[in-house]
């Protein structure tokens, strides 16, 4: 999935999760140095990470994203290394990062496709790296309340347009993420998103990948 970001103007893509400080320090902590920011969009997290002193790569499908990033970045005499690219056959070498921000992107397919998203996740992550990443939840209301023909298996959910979502749920995290740990307790999150009364539940991990 492309997202419009033409069409997508909401500030909220332009200020870093409040988990971001939390993470950076975490993360300097634990001597992480090249830092993925997985499907980036305009580069709210690629961007702070890049001021907290990170070397950081922004994938994303969209040239227009990445294009603002780059934007973003040189006026801020920021160093980003921007990729187009797709995070189920990221363009990475075995290795390549340290940690990784996966914030909303890696759930907007279906289940095949966020197993393929998890490999790669795990493939370009060093031995005692770290991912944190979001994931929708059948516990969010757009789940439970969607007719049985909007749903292709157990995970998946059509939205609008026929794009397809994976959901996850709990119990099966063991065998969602094969070679990772959990680096602390799942949260699970509800939200609403500016201007709006529709609610939307994901869960936030950190994994951590497990060591040779």
């Amino acid at each position: 999935m492309q997202w419009n970001w033409t069409a997508e103007k909401a500030a909220q893509w332009s200020v870093p999760a409040i988990e971001a400080p939390y993470l950076a320090l975490r993360w300097q902590e634990s001597r992480f140095r090249d830092m993925l920011d997985n499907g980036c969009g305009p580069g709210r997290h690629a961007l702070f990470f890049a001021r907290q002193g990170f070397t950081v790569t922004g994938l994303d499908l969209s040239a227009e994203a990445l294009g603002y990033l780059t934007a973003q970045a040189e006026a801020a005499d920021l160093a980003v290394n921007a990729v187009e690219g797709n995070l189920f056959h990221m363009p990475f070498l075995d290795g390549s990062f340290d940690c990784i921000m996966d914030y909303n992107a890696s759930y907007h397919t279906d289940t095949s496709g966020y197993h393929q998203a998890v490999r790669e996740l795990h493939r370009v992550l060093r031995p005692g790296g770290e991912v944190y990443l979001t994931l929708l939840s059948q516990n969010d209301p757009s789940f439970r309340a969607a007719p049985p023909e909007a749903h292709t298996d157990r995970y998946t959910l059509l939205h609008e347009g026929g794009t397809p979502h994976f959901y996850g749920c709990a119990e099966d995290f063991d065998t969602l993420f094969p070679g990772f740990s959990m680096a602390m307790p799942p949260r699970e999150i509800r939200t609403c998103g500016p201007g709006s009364a529709k609610e939307s539940v994901h869960y936030h991990l950190l994994l951590k990948k497990e060591s040779l």
